[in-house]
């Protein structure tokens, strides 16, 4: 655990106040770039670095590796993470001097979340045992190849360095916390192979205690490479000996020419210990390749100290911490240059659904898009189209500054597709384009906004985020555009629910409590206010409406999974039809017709119960689900309804009840449901579904 604190600046400049103005100037001068202090510390490095082979009092050693490492889907744009695989490996690590190493895996096994065929290069299994010497390499060399260690001999000729902090760390061997510098790196010419990040320097006797850092976009040998961040902490023993104590390395991989909505992740996370030392090494040991492996069966029946999940389970798969922190500050380092080794312009294709889509109120919907990444902290995305039905264009442009959790924007769009209902999604937007393509259901109350919206994210305490709106937009009626389907003919389209047209003016604030896929329980709350004044030609409508959202979840062994998930809102004051809330059938209490219920105030709960039958091809699942929705009374509710928009089917108020049964196929991907609604109005219902894990992009 580190504990950053300004000791060097801060109190040297507070000292040097008092002993005069040459001492505060010397003091100055140490925060600076390339300063005496900083370049001194790297020197002590280097030489510790030669030294250390040299030391008599260590012959050999052995030493004991555990790790994990993980490949999940990464999305940017919301922050979710999705686990593909996990592996979990056990190694017997061996030094013996001057620098000869061997590493043998004698454990290994994998558990996958989703169909993959990864393989992992060697070094992403095994340990650095010598902070990489004076060349960097990674990947076996296909992914970083030969970038100049910062503390090597020639590291001065191709670094600048900077003395940012005195920090104290608690390591293993150490009997108290161990007081280090830490030493800013950046390339003077950051158009070459080089590191940016930080190097901690033992303040006692300069050796390098830990190293965390990232690399220049040119340093990436594949293409594929968005960034890689690695961080590297040793461990004091026997009162003179750094050695390996705990690693973890992060690479993202993304198309270079395409914006596509996920990346692939992988993190590796190895941690050293039980180190035995001047065993009498056989040298012969040393012969051959560096890294060996026992047999297979050998490996897969090895006895792990600990379950699959445990550091996920833990720790999940959040990007903030110690590896968040590294790309943050390397951005600051080089003037917040783009770090990334993708291009700067790419295609667009975040989300399916934006851009093609198929819909009743549309017809068909194609709108190619870009995205510009001019800097590490600047987004711009650009997307426009045209729909055939609707005979209209349509498209948007986005601003962003910062990224998720923690990012400011705007936005400005025209005729941007919105759908009536509880606030939450219901169906993935591939789903939808499918079903009314080819069936003509459309699983969709859509109306059209035009305007322009400021935006904030914001961490709002320790797990919570917050996102803040404010817009000012023009509301406009959609109507039944299209009656073609393949098989349909049109006749199962719904007619499109009137709104009230005008000006809106409002905005939203809410705050969420997310639990990672990956932890074996927890409890997600969200909780929503959003308020405006809508201007009609026959009515003023200004109205606000409060949501709370809560979910809970607990993962058992052998992929077992109980959830728990609820959800109540209400509307006051004169609220529009835009504004009321829909309820019935798939998304929210299935067996029912779709959005036949409705209201000023909705609730609705749903339980559920899954675990393997045939994995991974066929995971079973039983649920139930209860609602409730009601009207106030007196509420404004005038709309004129035309022949494009013929007046709809009354919403139901009352209760809802229902219970279901589905498999989930093929690693739970594709979902199928059939539901059955308790009472007077309820029918039977099937539902196939991509797992809602995949919506955001579909």
């Amino acid at each position: 655990m580190i504990r950053l604190r300004r000791t060097v600046t801060r109190a040297a400049l507070a000292l040097a106040a008092l002993l005069g103005a040459p001492a505060a100037a010397a003091a100055q001068d140490d925060g600076a770039w390339n300063s005496g202090r900083a370049l001194e510390l790297i020197q002590r490095a280097q030489e510790r670095r030669q030294v250390a082979l040299s030391d008599t009092g260590m012959v050999d050693y052995q030493a004991d590796a555990r790790g994990y490492i993980y490949f999940y889907l990464d999305r940017r744009d919301t922050g979710e993470r999705t686990l593909v695989k996990t592996d979990q490996v056990a190694l017997d690590v061996f030094w013996k001097a001057p620098n000869l190493s061997r590493q043998r895996i004698i454990g290994l096994r994998d558990e996958r979340n989703l169909p993959t065929n990864i393989r992992y290069h060697e070094d992403h299994l095994t340990v650095v045992q010598d902070n990489f010497g004076d060349l960097i390499r990674l990947g076996d060399g296909d992914e970083v190849a030969d970038v100049l260690h910062p503390a090597s001999s020639a590291g001065p000729s191709a670094y600048d360095y900077r003395l940012a902090d005195s920090t104290t760390i608690r390591l293993p061997g150490a009997d108290e916390p161990v007081r280090v510098y830490k030493v800013q790196v950046r390339p003077k010419d950051a158009s070459r192979p080089a590191l940016v990040g930080s190097v901690f320097v033992d303040r006692r006797g300069g050796d390098i205690v830990r190293m965390e850092f990232t690399f220049t976009p040119v340093s990436y040998v594949d293409e594929q490479l968005d960034y890689i961040n690695v961080l590297l902490e040793n461990g004091l023993y026997k009162g003179r000996f750094w050695l390996p104590n705990r690693q973890q390395v992060e690479l993202r991989r993304q198309v270079p020419e395409l914006g596509l909505p996920a990346g692939g992740m992988i993190r590796g996370t190895m941690r050293i210990g039980n180190y035995r030392f001047n065993q009498g090494l056989d040298l012969a040991q040393f012969a051959g390749r560096r890294v060996v492996s026992v047999p297979v069966a050998q490996r897969e029946a090895f006895a792990f100290e600990q379950p699959m999940d445990a550091e996920l389970r833990e720790a999940g798969l959040s990007a903030t911490g110690e590896l968040g922190d590294i790309r943050r500050e390397a951005a600051e380092l080089v003037g917040r240059r783009l770090l990334s080794g993708l291009p700067g312009t790419r295609i667009d294709l975040s989300s399916a659904t934006g851009t093609v889509r198929y819909n009743r109120a549309e017809g068909l919907a194609i709108a190619p898009g870009a995205r510009f990444t001019p800097g590490e902290r600047w987004s711009l995305g650009i997307r426009g189209g045209y729909a055939t039905a609707a005979e209209h264009g349509f498209g948007e442009v986005d601003l962003w500054r910062g990224a998720l959790p923690d990012r400011l924007g705007m936005g400005v769009y025209a005729n941007q597709l919105r759908d009536i209902g509880v606030g939450t999604q219901v169906i993935s937007g591939a789903m939808n384009s499918v079903t009314a393509l080819v069936a003509g259901y459309d699983f969709t109350d859509p109306y059209f906004a035009t305007g322009a919206e400021l935006r904030a994210d914001r961490p709002v305490g320790r797990g919570w985020n917050g996102a803040f709106r404010l817009r000012a937009e023009l509301h406009r009626q959609a109507g039944l555009e299209t009656d073609f389907s393949l098989l349909g003919g049109g006749s199962h389209f719904r007619p499109v629910r009137p709104i009230a047209e005008g000006e809106f003016y409002g905005g939203s604030v809410a705050v969420r409590r997310v639990v990672p896929a990956e932890r074996a329980r927890g409890l997600g709350v969200g909780v929503t206010v959003d308020a405006g004044v809508l201007a009609s030609e026959f009515v003023r409508y200004g109205h606000w409406r409060p949501r709370v959202d809560a979910g809970w979840i607990s993962r058992g062994s052998g992929g077992s999974e109980l959830t728990l998930d609820a959800a109540a809102g209400a509307a006051f004051g004169d609220v529009p039809p835009q504004g009321e809330f829909l309820l019935g059938g798939r998304g929210t209490v299935p067996g029912y017709g779709f959005r036949s219920y409705g209201g000023h105030t909705f609730a609705f709960a749903r339980a559920g119960y899954a675990a393997e039958l045939f994995r991974p091809f066929v995971r079973g699942r039983v649920f139930a689900a209860a609602g409730w929705a009601d009207r106030r009374k007196g509420a404004v509710g005038f709309v004129p309804f035309t022949s494009v928009v013929p007046e709809p089917r009354p919403l139901r108020t009352g209760s809802l009840f229902s219970v279901g049964a589905g498999v989930g196929l093929l690693f739970d991907i594709i979902r199928v449901d059939v539901a059955r609604g308790l009472g007077e109005n309820g029918v039977w219902e099937v539902i196939v579904e991509a797992n809602p894990s995949f919506w955001d992009f579909l």
